[in-house]
């Protein structure tokens, strides 16, 4: 037997040590709480329509709340990113054109992050790095004191608990929390019960509700994010989730429209999301909204209640924040009829009908 050369003996481990890292990665990958995963979501890919001044924009803000430095202590939600781009307009006469002056345009004063992010920056008092310089070419930073998002979830309840923060959140907006699937699947509508019956895996083909003989994909966010939590609170009550399969489970809002729309080329896949997310911020043609109990989200069907799962956007701010700090007044505006009135502008559902 020929005796192997030291090459052909470096080789072959350098080839072990090569696999066995790759093995590796792929169990630590596959063993990943999911709970981390979309952590540092990119929004950009959230967000595949243009912030556009809608058509009949008018000067609402009859003062200057908050100048442009000031508007990095906001974080939120991929969902609100349109109040915040309205707010930079009323007070900061911001431009549309992204090839404005960088202090200028409304990219500039945005630095929303997801749910659960801006929530952990709120609680830990962490910065924000917003997407500008000042005029000596430094990165402008503040500690986040507001943010505008789903209501919190129970974690990030208990995060606030563990660190003596109270968190103060009222609703300044309402939206649907809807079900999507893709276009040519023929179920138009389900009742309540069947939501809860697929995501419980009694239900687990589109037969059984009227549709096609196809086995149901049902889609999951992320935990903490702002659907999960509304999915969890909202839609299930309490009840246990069937475990999705980690393909199904989607980092972004904007991923999981894709997968709906995409998924094997098939009409089987169902997912959640919000409606002004899918009507304003993100579109893809190829999915429709799901009635529930034959009720569409529109806004009247959220101001009367008759759509089961209305939700809100809520402004959070903390306990401790001082009772002159621009950001409380804020909160205070966002609730006045003025504040309400923008929120309107910006193509959102008043809590104030």
């Amino acid at each position: 037997m020929k005796k192997p050369t030291t090459f052909a003996v470096f080789i072959a481990a350098m080839s072990a040590v090569i696999v066995g890292s790759f093995a590796f990665a792929g169990i630590r990958y596959m063993t990943t709480d999911r709970g981390m995963l979309g952590k540092k979501a990119d929004q950009s890919q959230n967000v595949n329509v243009m912030l556009q001044r809608p058509e009949n924009w008018h000067q609402i803000a009859t003062q200057q709340l908050l100048v442009h430095d000031e508007f990095a202590g906001i974080d939120g939600s991929t969902a609100t990113i349109p109040i915040t781009a309205e707010l930079a307009r009323q007070f900061c006469g911001a431009a549309d054109d992204r090839t404005a002056d960088s202090g200028r345009s409304v990219s500039a004063y945005l630095n929303h992050n997801t749910t659960d992010v801006a929530y952990d920056n709120l609680i830990l008092k962490r910065n924000n790095h917003i997407g500008w310089y000042d005029t000596d070419y430094q990165m402008r930073e503040s500690i986040v004191r507001l943010i505008f998002a789903t209501p919190p979830s129970q974690d990030e309840l208990q995060t606030a608990k563990e660190n003596d923060t109270v968190l103060e959140a009222d609703p300044v907006a309402l939206d649907g929390f809807v079900f999507i699937t893709h276009k040519d699947n023929p179920v138009d509508s389900l009742t309540v019960q069947q939501i809860r019956d697929i995501y419980t895996g009694k239900i687990t083909n589109w037969k059984d509700v009227g549709g096609k003989n196809e086995r149901i994909r049902a889609f999951q966010r992320t935990k903490n994010s702002g659907s999960q939590t509304a999915m969890e609170e909202l839609v299930m009550k309490g009840e246990p989730m069937k475990e999705a399969p980690f393909a199904l489970v989607a980092e972004g809002m904007g991923e999981l429209v894709e997968f709906v729309a995409e998924y094997e080329n098939e009409t089987a896949a169902i997912g959640y999301t919000y409606y002004y997310y899918i009507n304003n911020l993100y579109r893809n043609p190829d999915i429709k909204v799901i009635r529930i109990d034959g009720i569409s989200p529109e806004n009247e069907n959220l101001i009367s209640g008759a759509y089961p799962f209305t939700a809100s956007y809520d402004v959070v701010i903390r306990g401790d924040e001082p009772e002159d700090s621009v950001y409380r007044a804020l909160r205070d505006y966002m609730l006045s009829d003025e504040g309400q009135e923008i929120i309107r502008l910006a193509g959102y559902c008043p809590v104030k009908g």
